[in-house]
């Protein structure tokens, strides 16, 4: 259910609220308001919408993390959005949105073993330091608001790691 829906297409209160009537106010709200809910839904829509909910809770997440640690950049990996470009244009839209422009969201290309990477070097208690790294051109950002999946092949910058 959009926020079209609750409030109407052309509501002063949408302007008043500042919302657009497009933003997403209850997944499968228009669902629970059938008599059947199960009646004309095709079993791709309701697994397309499971997907575009799941990924919305995903990236508003790390909207606010990345704000509350107060970074600009959201690396997601897994193999969860390895081959999944629904997802990966979600959630670049997703923060694109929450964050208002100031944020964005990258996809690495290779990243099938940072989780294990990441639990063997927090086991082992290894420390890294980050070192600096040269900041995203606007030209890079422009593309990645053009199309999400170029972001894919960006490197996460330099980081030593002690033992």
């Amino acid at each position: 259910m959009m926020v079209g829906d609750i409030y109407g297409e052309g509501s002063n209160a949408l302007e008043k609220l500042g919302l657009k009537s497009d933003i997403v106010a209850s997944s499968f709200g228009k669902l629970v308001t059938k008599q059947n809910p199960s009646e004309g839904i095709k079993e791709e829509d309701l697994a397309r919408a499971l997907l575009l909910m799941v990924t919305n809770n995903i990236g508003q997440v790390a909207h606010l993390n990345a704000k509350l640690y107060k970074t600009s950049r959201i690396y997601f990996v897994g193999t969860f959005l390895q081959h999944n470009i629904i997802s990966q244009q979600r959630l670049a839209y997703s923060i694109d949105y929450w964050s208002q422009g100031k944020m964005e969201a990258l996809f690495l290309e290779h990243e099938a073993y940072f989780g294990a990477l990441g639990a063997f070097l927090l086991n082992h208690g290894i420390e890294h330091k980050k070192q600096a790294v040269s900041p995203t051109k606007s030209r890079k950002r422009r593309q990645s608001k053009a199309n999400p999946t170029h972001q894919r092949s960006k490197s996460m910058g330099s980081i030593q790691f002690q033992l």
